[in-house]
């Protein structure tokens, strides 16, 4: 019986070696490949001021053959420098769609960015919104699944403006950041349904309201929201 004993835990020992064993060469496998891909990074990442930022991701937006994938502040403009950017950026999402480049932002699920999102969304492009960007301040655009643009603020905080970034041409940052992204857009709650829920709520309280006093407060068109309050009314008849 003591034979047995002593096999048994011998047998048990020789299996925890060899999960161990496992483990650290998993361990150091993946902490090769993390090397690798910041020498990577580090050797393909430029850095650049507020002026090239802006730049680079309309650049990128000329250039992209398949898809524009970004996480933005989804700030409204308050100057006419950052008014002018955006102009720039509505064009080359334009431009984009007409291509049949698939151009998709994820922005802060709050009633300020509103107005931003409907923008681009008449340009062509799809938005959704997620709550958790409200304590991110980490901004990108990703081209085609390669070149990311990324983005820094002046401070710490989402709603502060992009200081400087880094263009960076590396396949493994932007699928890294790719899955972030696919997964935050498979949580994020469409542009629609986001502002029926806004708007429901709005009539619930002062069901006379006009049209046109919601299309003024909420930066979206009256088209707009006429469309998307006579689908909520049919979806709940």
């Amino acid at each position: 019986m003591s034979i047995d004993v002593s096999l048994v835990l011998l047998v048990v020992e020789l299996i925890l070696l060899i999960a161990t064993l496992s483990m650290l060469i998993l361990a150091r496998r993946e902490a090769h490949g993390r090397q690798l891909l910041l020498r990577q990074i580090t050797s393909t990442a430029k850095m650049v001021s507020r002026q090239e930022y802006f730049n680079s991701v309309q650049f990128g937006m000329q250039n992209a053959v398949a898809s524009i994938k970004g996480s933005i502040t989804g700030s409204s403009p308050q100057n006419p420098e950052q008014r002018d950017r955006i102009e720039g950026i509505i064009e080359q999402i334009h431009r984009a769609r007409s291509r049949n480049v698939t151009v998709q932002y994820l922005v802060p699920k709050a009633q300020d960015r509103i107005a931003l999102a409907s923008r681009y969304k008449e340009a062509g492009a799809e938005l959704r919104f997620h709550a958790g960007l409200l304590v991110s301040d980490l901004r990108y655009v990703i081209v085609d699944g390669k070149h990311t643009v990324l983005g820094l603020p002046s401070a710490p905080g989402e709603t502060e403006p992009t200081r400087e970034g880094y263009v960076i041409r590396s396949e493994g940052l932007a699928q890294v950041l790719l899955q972030n992204f696919e997964g935050r857009w498979g949580e994020a709650s469409t542009y629609d349904n986001y502002i029926n829920g806004i708007l429901l709520e709005i009539k619930s309280h002062n069901p006379v309201v006009s049209t046109q006093l919601l299309s003024s407060q909420l930066g979206v068109s009256e088209s707009d929201i006429k469309r998307m309050l006579t689908a909520a009314e049919g979806a709940a008849e």
